[in-house]
């Protein structure tokens, strides 16, 4: 097992960063890809003293009876998070696959949550039972002791009307544009643009 492999190619003008790299130790034993995508913090606003370091602070002020109430602190900013994966978790398991391997993706269940809620990836219809070569393959995990592991396989692109990560990039819903109108009836302009 080998951490944080960089592969550039020249060629092409593609970099890659892989996170965990397994290979077996014959010379013919494919690669795995591990990926490791958890949901990161927001940042927080520190005039507001909901940044890292002061909701660490009234934390430990908290615990120790010194200040009243807990502040609040940042969020998870699983947007963000999800944004850089969608694009990895295609192209990386695409090179897995081209190379006989596979990439396997180990995913925070909240940032799973958001995915199943924010896009049009249907994930009961991805779940598996096993892992499959030549899909992508996801395992979601808890961090609490008690959390369920579950794991998702599926091809990268639609075939037929199977579901696919492809499906990840998409919209969950199309809200009909007259919401829209309504609302933009409802609130001031900006601005007024003329041409």
């Amino acid at each position: 097992m080998w951490s944080e492999i960089t592969l550039r190619d020249v060629a092409t003008n593609v970099n890659y960063r892989l996170d965990y790299v397994l290979k077996g130790v014959t010379s013919d034993a494919p690669p795995v890809i591990v990926e490791v995508m958890t949901a990161s913090t927001s940042g927080g606003n520190k005039k507001k003293g909901t940044d890292i370091q002061s909701a660490f602070c009234n934390a430990v002020l908290y615990a120790y009876n010194l200040v009243p109430e807990l502040s609040a602190s940042p969020g998870v900013n699983a947007r963000q998070v999800w944004a850089r994966m969608a694009s990895q978790l295609i192209v990386k398991s695409e090179v897995a696959n081209a190379w006989g391997g596979r990439a396997i993706w180990v995913i925070q269940d909240s940032l799973m949550e958001y995915i199943r809620k924010n896009t049009g990836l249907d994930l009961e219809a991805l779940r598996s039972e096993e892992w499959t070569p030549g899909e992508v393959n996801v395992v979601v995990a808890g961090l609490e002791e008690t959390g369920e592991i579950e794991l998702y396989a599926g091809p990268i692109r639609r075939e037929g009307n199977r579901p696919c990560w492809s499906d990840l990039l998409g919209a969950p819903g199309l809200p009909v544009v007259d919401r829209l109108l309504d609302k933009l009836a409802k609130k001031d302009k900006v601005a007024t643009l003329q041409v």
